[in-house]
């Protein structure tokens, strides 16, 4: 029986160093979330944006029906500040509109919540 060529074998060796470093980051980054408090601060919705989950990026993509969505929702604090970034649930997503100022919940890097103002 012959050995595996050692390229082989470091290739992945890489591959795993790569997923454990990469597991390890995202457990960390969960941990700081947990410790974090909880921040509210003035928002306004600037864009929404919905796409197939697995984003291929081509030019002639068709979205097939029963295809998971990613809905990413963008706030820009009235403050001042750069603008932010979060991946939400369908239901969040379509309670809330573009435009909308409120309430804005997060935990760390973590969506909590929005609650738009009423006018």
């Amino acid at each position: 029986m012959s050995k595996p060529p050692l390229i082989f074998v470091v290739i992945v060796a890489v591959i795993v160093v790569f997923a454990a470093q990469r597991f390890m980051q995202q457990r960390r980054q969960n941990a700081i979330n947990d410790a974090a408090p909880i921040n509210t601060q003035q928002v306004e919705v600037s864009a929404k944006r919905e796409f197939p989950a697995p984003n291929r990026r081509s030019r002639q993509r068709e979205v097939i029906a029963g295809e998971d969505m990613r809905y990413e929702v963008y706030f820009k604090p009235l403050i001042g500040g750069s603008e932010l970034k979060f991946i939400v649930p369908e239901t969040t997503y379509h309670q809330i509109d573009k435009g909308a100022v409120g309430k804005l919940s997060t935990q760390g890097t973590r969506f909590i919540g929005f609650e738009a103002d009423v006018k």
